[in-house]
C-alpha cells in the first residue's frame, strides 16, 4: 500500500455526527425550582430565557408562579424550550412528592412553633406588668410614682 491509498481511505471516511442530548434531568429542574424558583433559575435552566427574566422581575409571580411551575414539574408536564421531556421524570415523581410533603410539613411546624412562642412571650410580658412596668423601669429611680398621664405630659413638654 502506498501513502496515497492510506490517506485516501482516511479522507473518504464519513464523518460521524456527535449527538448531544439536550434533555434536562428531572431532579435538576425540580431542585432548581424548589430552591431558586422565585428567581426563575428553573426557567433559565430549561432554556426559557424570557419567562425566566419575567419570573425574576415579578419575584416568581409573587409566589404563585413558583407553585404552578413546581406543580407542573412534579407532574411531569414541564418541558424545555424545545418541547423535550425531562429525563427520568416518571422515575422521580414520587420522590419529588415526598420531598415537597416533608418540606411543607417542616415549614408548618416552624410557623406554628414561632406563633406559639410569640403568643407565650406576649402573654408573659403582659403578666409581668406590660408596657407600664417597662416604662417605669426605664425612668430614674426617684420618679417611680409617675403615672402614664404624667409621662405623656413630660414627653409633650419636652418636644
Amino acid at each position: 500500500m502506498d501513502e496515497n491509498t492510506i490517506l485516501g481511505n482516511v479522507v473518504n471516511q464519513p464523518e460521524t455526527a456527535v449527538v448531544i442530548n439536550k434533555q434536562r434531568h428531572f431532579l435538576a429542574v425540580f431542585f432548581l425550582s424548589l430552591i431558586w424558583g422565585v428567581f426563575g433559575v428553573d426557567r433559565f435552566y430549561l432554556g426559557k430565557i424570557w419567562t425566566g427574566i419575567l419570573k425574576l422581575l415579578t419575584i416568581g409571580g409573587l409566589g404563585i408562579w413558583v407553585i404552578v411551575d413546581l406543580s407542573s414539574i412534579m407532574s411531569g408536564r414541564m418541558r424545555d424550550k424545545n418541547g423535550n421531556e425531562m429525563i427520568d421524570a416518571a422515575k422521580y415523581k414520587q420522590f419529588a412528592n415526598q420531598t415537597v410533603a416533608i418540606f411543607t410539613s417542616v415549614m408548618i411546624i416552624v410557623v406554628v412553633a414561632t406563633v406559639a412562642l410569640s403568643v407565650y412571650e406576649v402573654y408573659q410580658f403582659m403578666q409581668s406588668g406590660g408596657l407600664d412596668k417597662m416604662l417605669q423601669n426605664m425612668l430614674p429611680s426617684g420618679s417611680q410614682n409617675i403615672d402614664m398621664n404624667q409621662l405623656q405630659n413630660m414627653n409633650l413638654n419636652g418636644l
